[in-house]
């Protein structure tokens, strides 16, 4: 299982964020497509693979 940090990420020098050069259609489909990754996993427990 992969664990993500909340912890702010270090900031390069000339970085721009990704969703600030996305447009509105993009954003959308994005955030559509995390709805379906967030419901996928609700739906479907954790399975042990031992």
């Amino acid at each position: 299982m992969q664990q993500l940090s909340f912890l702010e990420a270090p900031i390069y020098e000339g970085a721009v964020p990704v969703w600030n050069t996305l447009d509105e259609e993009q954003r959308a489909k994005a955030i559509a497509m995390l709805a379906q990754l967030i419901a996928k996993t609700i739906a479907e427990p954790e399975q042990d693979h031992e």
